[in-house]
C-alpha cells in the first residue's frame, strides 16, 4: 500500500481528494461541514459519478450550522445520498474521510480537511493511502464509516422551505466590495491589454459584471457568483499570494480575471509587478 502526506500548502491534498474520486465506481465522503465552495473544487469529479451512475454517498453534521443548506442541495443535485449525523449528548461528529474504490483499486484520504474552502484555502494536512479496498488502513477506514452510516441516529437529509440556495458573499468580503463598486464600478483587468469589467450590480450572492464580451454575447452583465470570490479570498487571506493561473486551473474560478481584477482594488491586496498575475495579501 502507498502512503504519503499531502497538505494545502502545494495543493496536494486537493489533487489528492481529486484523485481519489475521479474514476471511482463508489465515493463515500464522510466529514463534518459542507460548503458551496469546497463542492466546486469538486464539482468536475462528482458530477463524473453522478453521470457514471456511481454510487456516492456524503455523511455530515448540521449542528454547528457550519453546513449549509445550499451545500447540501447542490450535494444532492450532483447525485450524493445525503445524510445527517448528530449525535447530541455533547458529542460531535467531526472525521474528515474521502474513500473511493475502481475496480479491486482503492484509495482514501484522511486528515484535517472537511468538505470547505478549506480543502484549498486553509493550512491542511491529510494522509493519502493507495490500495486495495480490502487491504489494512484502507478496509478499517471504509470499515469504520460504514459504522457510522449505520448509525440509527443518522437520517436522510431533505430540503426545507425558504433555506437559502446559493453561497452568500462572506460579510467582510462583502462590505469592501460595496464600498469599492461605490467609489468606482469601473475595474481594470491585470496585465498588458487591460479591458474593462463594469459592475451593474452587486447583491449578497453574486456580482453582475458588464464586459464588452457580455454585451456581445449576451447583450448585458453576466453574473460571477459569491463563492468564486469567497474562495480566491480564503487563499489570498490564509496563504499570502494567488496567482491568476492557480486561481483558473486549481481553484476552477473560471471567471479568473474579473476576480482578480476586483480584488486587487481591495485595501488589503496589492498587485505584484513581474511576470504573469500575481496577487499578495498587504
Amino acid at each position: 500500500m502507498e502512503v504519503r502526506t499531502v497538505t494545502t500548502s502545494d495543493r496536494s491534498l486537493l489533487h489528492a481528494v481529486r484523485s481519489t474520486l475521479d474514476a471511482a465506481d463508489e465515493a463515500f465522503l464522510c466529514v463534518a461541514f459542507v460548503q458551496e465552495r469546497g463542492l466546486h473544487l469538486l464539482e468536475r469529479e462528482l458530477d463524473g459519478l453522478r453521470r457514471r451512475s456511481a454510487a456516492s454517498r456524503l455523511l455530515v453534521t448540521t449542528t454547528f450550522r457550519t453546513t449549509s443548506p445550499s451545500a447540501l442541495a447542490m450535494a444532492k443535485g450532483l447525485g450524493l445520498d445525503v445524510r445527517v449525523l448528530n449525535p447530541g449528548s455533547g458529542r460531535t461528529f467531526h472525521p474528515k474521510l474521502y474513500l473511493g474504490t475502481a475496480g479491486r483499486a482503492a484509495s482514501a484520504v484522511i486528515g484535517s480537511a472537511n468538505l470547505t474552502g478549506g480543502l484549498a484555502t486553509n493550512y491542511e494536512a491529510a494522509v493519502a493511502l493507495a490500495g486495495t479496498r480490502g487491504e489494512g488502513a484502507i478496509a478499517q477506514a471504509w470499515d469504520w464509516a460504514e459504522a457510522l452510516w449505520s448509525d440509527a441516529r443518522v437520517e436522510r437529509w431533505l430540503p426545507t422551505a425558504g433555506e437559502p440556495e446559493v453561497e452568500a458573499f462572506e460579510p467582510a468580503l462583502y462590505r469592501l466590495l460595496q464600498a469599492e463598486v461605490r467609489r468606482d464600478p469601473v475595474f481594470l483587468t491585470l496585465g498588458r491589454a487591460p479591458r474593462r469589467n463594469r459592475v451593474v450590480e452587486l447583491s449578497p450572492v453574486e456580482l453582475h459584471v458588464e464586459t464588452q464580451r457580455s454585451r456581445t454575447q449576451s447583450g448585458g452583465a453576466e453574473a460571477v457568483p459569491a463563492w468564486m470570490f469567497n474562495l480566491a479570498w480564503e487563499r489570498l487571506r490564509t496563504h499570502g499570494t494567488l496567482t491568476n493561473t492557480e486561481l483558473l486551473n486549481d481553484l476552477r474560478v473560471h471567471r479568473s480575471s474579473a476576480v482578480c481584477a476586483i480584488l486587487a482594488r481591495l485595501a488589503p491586496v496589492r498587485v505584484v509587478a513581474g511576470k504573469g498575475i500575481t496577487l499578495q495579501w498587504r
